[in-house]
């Protein structure tokens, strides 16, 4: 169901797009590839001029080649557009400190650890973090077919909560009745 209708007239005035597609390789690996730009629908200031309407501030790309458990084995980052022209993109090569990494619960929080603050780029960091997600989306078969492993998406949302009417009608064996304080 889409939104309802909005109360009031509108203009646009941003648009945010990020677009992600998973790639299954035939090394048996995926590469996770994703692209984030901002736009407004009008002229705005740069730091060295003016932006034409419609044209991007940011372009931001990156790749994630993940393995089967979801741990980044290579990082590729690429800066097409920034609002300081290339000195936004020098920090790319930074983003090869995934490599290592695992797709998994705390992902978001060593994107944050690794490139807070002026150790990364904000765009880039929000990038990779919704990249995480889709990673995992991904692979969603791969990180399920071991039966004695719990799934990863169980008390991963409020739908998946292991006490909840989902997981015991669809995985029954990790279903987990609430208890008094829980």
């Amino acid at each position: 169901m889409p939104l309802l209708p909005p109360d009031c007239a509108r203009e646009a005035s941003h648009q945010r797009s990020i677009s992600i597609r998973a790639y299954a390789r035939t090394d048996g690996l995926w590469d996770i590839e994703g692209h984030l730009t901002d736009a407004w629908s009008e002229p705005i200031t740069k730091a060295d001029g003016m932006l034409p309407a419609g044209e991007p501030m940011h372009s931001m790309w990156l790749r994630l080649t993940v393995d089967r458990s979801a741990t980044i084995v290579a990082v590729q980052a690429a800066t097409d557009a920034g609002p300081y022209d290339a000195a936004c993109g020098t920090i790319a090569p930074d983003y090869g400190q995934l490599v290592g990494v695992r797709v998994a619960r705390g992902y978001r929080d060593t994107i944050r650890r690794l490139f807070g603050r002026t150790a990364g780029c904000t765009h880039m960091n929000e990038l990779a973090g919704v990249m995480g997600s889709a990673a995992l989306q991904a692979l969603w078969h791969e990180l399920n077919e071991n039966a004695d492993e719990k799934p990863f998406s169980i008390d991963g949302c409020h739908a998946l909560k292991s006490s909840g009417p989902q997981v015991m009608r669809y995985f029954p064996r990790w279903y987990r009745p609430a208890t008094e304080n829980g």
